[in-house]
Parts: structure tokens; C-alpha cells; sequence
């Protein structure tokens, strides 16, 4: 008889599991199965340090791109050129990124004034806002977090703490050709009342240097400085070579006082009791420098008043634009602050190492440097060997040789009718003309209205009188006055009449130097680099200049952006664009 054994389902299941459990059993008990839960085990961190960072990453990119928006919001509120309200922008900048629900409060504005009223209060905006936003997490929710905060906060503020300008403007008479020196008074006004807008009051200082062959100072300015020679018309100041090495001016150095005069023509004004015109040194006061100022009408008035005319001194503007900015001028600005300058600016300008204020200088041109002329010793002051009868309107020159004079335009014969012969002097006389009687002898033989041979036992005196009867005498000229009657060319004339083309031309070539570019190209460049060695930023611009005057400009920049060229109505752009740069706009957090 067969046997069986009968197993039910259920009965079966302990031994199934008695058979799981000593595979385990086994599994544990042996090297491999260690080695495979250290291996899940590395994986689980591995897994989650990787999902921690996804986190992180997502944090962190958020929380750049809220913090950049912000940014970009609060720099476009601030800026002075805008008109809208900042809140308004910087709500508006958020919600095209989406980002304008994790606003927190209202932005925060100074002044709190919308508009473009706002750059006339206080010349500067300030503008604050902070936004905070819950950034959700997903692997990190397994340690029971949900999201972490991201905050930003972004202040901006476009201002200018202190700036100190120099406007060195080009006024020689090439910019009386097509239409340049109007569109230089539109450009220069409207940076001046853009920079006074858009400055706190007291904090922005401008100087404007017109130039052309020469640059004229007002009288209290002058009066600061200590020079030899005379000119009762104007006031320029010749410097020496070194000058124009450095930035500096030295008040207390004697310097010598460009005369009035002009190397120009051949006229004298002195019949007409008249000044040379066209002259180095310009006596017109729109031509003066205006020294600190910073009420914009008085800037803007003085521009327009703008004429043209003369040769281009660049080194000359440049000198005066740059001393106008360096620190050892402050000692002439403290005297004058309270009256021709603003008190704000008595402590100007302000020393390089302190770095209290922006120093700037603008160079404008429309040509290149020309010829410059200065009288020289011995014929700046003192005796001239001229001397002049205002009655008779006639001069008389002295000759050191002869010791004698020679009368100009003085008739050498006359005709006696009542005799029926001619009077004749002699060509050089004792005195000058009219100081002296004089005697005139029978000619017999006269040619060309010149009294060649004389009787001399027949003579009679002469005395020189006015139309009133009364005695006409001349007077000796000092060399000052010589030159700001007479231009050169006319003062050659009478000397070669005189004593001769020799000697005539001889004391046209000496009495006066002249210096081109060749010499002022180089003094331009060598205040340049002083002047960017001190910090100074420099702004040129090439308005329709030639290429002699644009590689100038080039050089004297300081950086590839500061150079500008520009021809017609363009230069105002050129001036609004300068003064967008000099604005301090900055990310002050």
C-alpha cells in the first residue's frame, strides 16, 4: 500500500519562509551581501547631496535673478533723465520679469517727487527698494524643507558729489564759418544747465576759458598775479616754456603781461586817438575767462556773448582750463570767494591726494594750434625812440647814431611867393618836431620836394603852432604806448623812412616772437599727460577740425571714450553726452 503525505497551501508558507529567511541569513553571513548595502548606502547619500544641490542651484538662480532685477529696477528709477515716477518704474521693470509680487513696501525715493521737476530740487535721486521671495524645494522637503527665503535689496543713486569744470572753448575766427560758434553756445549752454539741474547746489563748480590767440582775464583775477610790462586794455599773461609742463601756477612768479598790440595790417590809430584792433591780448570782456561759477545764467550768458576772432592758442586755453583745476591756485580762489566767486568754493580747487571732488576739463577745437606773438625786451617798457605831436599828428624818430631826429610827413621845402623861391630845412633836425625852433634856409636846388643845396646866408626860424596859434610840441612815447596805437608792420614803416630798411627790418624781426605749432603741439601734450597723471579727466572734442588738430585732441584725451568728433548741430549731442558720462551713476549697495 502506497503511503501519502498531504501538505496544504497554508502549511506551506512557514516553510517558504523559512527558506527566505536562510537565504538572508546566508546572504548576511556572507562578504558579498556586506558589500552591496555599503554600496546602496554610499548611493542614498550620494542621491541625496545631489538632489540638495539641484536645490541649492535653484535657490541661487533665483535668488541672482531677483537680486538683478532689482538692480536694473532701481538704476532706471534713479536716472535723472527719466520723467516717471521711480516707484513706478521699478514696479514695472519687476513685472516684466514676473518678479513684482515679492516687492516688499513701496520702494523708497529722494526726493519723493515724480517727474521732471525732480532733477531741479535737490540735483540728484536716490532710490531704495527690497523685494523677498519663498523659493519651493524638492529634495530637501524629505528633511521637512519646503522653501527657502531669498531677500534683495538694491539701492541706486545718480549724483554728483563735488566736480570741479573746466570749459576750454575755441573762439578764434575760423568759428565764424558755417555756423559754428552758434552751435557751440546752443551745445555749451545746454551742458551747463544740464550739469546745474542735475548737481546739489554748492557741489558743481564751472570755469569757462575762451580761447583764441591769446586768453583774457578779468581785472580781479589778474590783480591776483604779479607781471612786468603795461596794457590798460586787457589782461593776458605770457608764459615760459616750463609752464607748460605741469598743471600747476606758481601766484606769487613774476610773469610778463602780454602788451597790447597786433602783428597784423599796417595801420596806425594814432591820429584818430584810437586802439589797434584785432590784437593778441582781446580787451573784449565776453572774451574773459569766468573763473568758478555755478549759477547757469551767468554761465549761459556769458557764452552767448561769444565772438570770433584771432589765431588758436590751444596750449594757452589748455594752460589756464587746467590751472583753473589744480591745487595751486586755491590760495587766489580763497581771496576771491564771497565776491567774484561763489563762498561755496572758497576751499577750491580741491587738492589731488584728498579726492574730494571729480576734476574735469572739456577741450573743444575746431582747428589746430596757429602762431602766437610776444613782444620782446628791450621793447616792452621803458623810452621808445618815437615821439608824437598829437596837434600836428606827426611823429619824430630819434637815431642813437646821429643823435638827431627825423620828422615824418613834415614838408622838407616851402614855397615863399612873396620872394619867389623856396624855404628848405635840413632832413634831420636837434629836436623832435615842434619841441624847438627851427631854421629853414634859401634853396637852390631842390628835386623831389627835397632841398638839396642850401643859401646859407639867407635863413629865417620856424616855430611850430596849432590852428589856435598856440605851441605844438611832441612828446616821447614808452614802448606800451607805441605798440597799442601803431601795429608792427606801420612801426616798421616809419623806422625804415627813418633810418633805413635795414635797420627797419632788422627791429621788425627782434622786437617780436612768434611760436607755432611746432612748439605748441607739444606743450598741449605734455599738460595732457600732467594732467592725467593728476587725475584729471579730459573730454576733447574735434568740432570740423582738421587732421593736425584731431591728432592732438586724440592725444590729450583720457581714454579711447573721451574723444568726440563732430561736425554742425551734432556737437550739442556731443556736450550731452560728456555731461551723461561726468554724472556719477553708481550702485551704492
Amino acid at each position: 500500500m502506497r503511503n501519502f503525505e498531504w501538505t496544504s497551501t497554508r502549511s506551506g508558507k512557514p516553510r517558504q519562509a523559512d527558506r527566505c529567511r536562510g537565504a538572508v541569513e546566508s546572504f548576511v553571513t556572507s562578504e558579498s551581501g556586506t558589500m552591496t548595502i555599503f554600496a546602496l548606502f554610499l548611493l542614498m547619500i550620494i542621491f541625496t547631496a545631489a538632489g540638495f544641490a539641484v536645490d541649492v542651484m535653484r535657490y541661487d538662480r533665483e535668488r541672482a535673478r531677483l537680486q538683478y532685477a532689482l538692480d536694473r529696477a532701481v538704476l532706471a528709477a534713479a536716472d535723472l533723465d527719466q520723467d516717471l515716477c521711480p516707484k513706478d518704474v521699478v514696479v514695472d521693470y519687476l513685472a516684466k520679469e514676473g518678479l513684482d509680487q515679492y516687492l516688499v513696501g513701496d520702494p523708497i525715493v529722494e526726493p519723493n517727487v515724480c517727474g521732471a521737476t525732480a532733477v531741479t530740487i535737490e540735483g540728484y535721486r536716490k532710490v531704495q527698494a527690497s523685494a523677498q521671495m519663498d523659493v519651493g524645494m524638492h529634495f530637501m522637503q524629505w528633511w521637512d524643507v519646503d522653501s527657502i527665503v531669498s531677500a534683495a535689496t538694491s539701492v541706486a543713486e545718480e549724483a554728483i558729489d563735488d566736480v570741479e569744470i573746466s570749459l576750454v572753448l575755441d573762439v578764434s575766427g575760423s568759428m565764424n564759418s558755417y555756423n559754428r560758434l552758434a552751435n557751440l553756445k546752443v551745445a555749451a549752454k545746454n551742458f551747463v544747465q544740464e550739469m546745474a539741474d542735475k548737481t546739489e547746489d554748492g557741489k558743481l563748480s564751472i570755469s569757462i576759458i575762451p580761447y583764441a590767440t591769446q586768453v583774457s582775464l578779468p581785472d580781479y583775477l589778474m590783480d591776483e598775479f604779479s607781471t612786468t610790462g603795461t596794457n590798460n586794455r586787457a589782461n593776458c599773461i605770457n608764459f615760459t616754456s616750463s609752464e607748460f609742463n605741469t598743471t600747476a601756477l606758481d601766484p606769487d612768479t613774476i610773469r610778463q603781461r602780454t602788451l597790447h598790440f597786433t602783428p597784423w595790417s599796417t595801420y596806425d590809430r594814432r591820429p584818430s586817438n584810437g586802439y589797434v584792433y584785432s590784437e593778441v591780448c582781446d580787451e573784449l570782456a565776453n572774451r574773459e575767462v569766468s573763473v568758478l561759477q555755478k549759477d547757469p545764467q551767468v554761465l549761459k550768458d556769458h557764452i552767448e556773448s561769444f565772438t570770433a576772432g584771432g589765431n588758436t592758442s590751444i596750449d594757452v586755453g589748455l594752460k589756464w582750463g587746467l590751472a583753473l583745476l589744480d591745487e595751486s591756485i586755491q590760495p587766489v580762489i580763497a581771496r576771491l570767494a564771497g565776491d567774484e566767486v561763489p563762498a561755496d568754493f572758497a576751499t577750491r580747487p580741491n587738492s589731488y591726494s584728498s579726492n574730494d571732488s571729480m576734476k574735469v576739463l572739456v577741450l573743444m577745437t575746431d582747428g589746430a594750434n596757429t602762431t602766437q606773438y610776444m613782444v620782446n625786451d628791450p621793447y616792452r617798457e621803458g623810452t621808445s625812440i618815437l615821439w608824437w605831436n598829437a596837434k600836428k599828428s606827426t611823429y619824430s624818430t630819434y637815431d642813437y647814431e646821429t643823435e638827431k631826429y627825423f620828422w615824418h610827413d613834415v614838408d622838407y621845402t616851402e614855397w615863399d611867393s612873396s620872394k619867389g623861391w623856396y624855404w628848405g630845412r635840413e632832413i634831420w633836425q636837434d629836436d623832435p618836431y615842434g619841441n624847438d625852433e627851427y631854421t629853414v634856409y634859401r634853396c637852390t636846388y631842390r628835386s623831389g620836394g627835397v632841398c638839396y643845396n642850401f643859401d646859407y646866408s639867407r635863413s629865417e626860424t620856424r616855430t611850430v603852432l596849432d590852428n589856435n596859434g598856440d605851441p605844438a610840441t611832441s612828446v616821447n612815447l614808452t614802448w606800451d604806448q607805441v605798440w597799442e596805437r601803431t601795429t608792427r608792420r606801420a612801426i616798421r614803416d616809419l623806422f625804415r623812412e627813418a633810418l633805413g630798411s635795414t635797420k627797419g627790418n632788422t627791429w621788425y624781426n627782434n622786437a617780436v616772437t612768434s611760436i607755432g605749432s611746432g612748439t605748441k603741439d607739444p606743450r598741449a601734450r605734455a599738460m595732457c599727460a600732467a594732467a592725467r597723471a593728476n587725475g584729471i579727466v579730459v573730454f576733447t572734442i574735434a568740432f570740423e577740425a582738421p587732421d593736425q588738430g584731431k591728432a592732438l585732441l586724440k592725444d590729450c584725451k583720457s581714454d579711447d571714450g573721451a574723444y568726440y568728433e563732430a561736425t554742425g548741430d551734432e556737437i550739442v549731442d556731443v556736450f550731452a553726452s560728456i555731461g551723461s558720462t561726468i554724472r556719477n551713476l553708481r550702485l551704492t549697495q
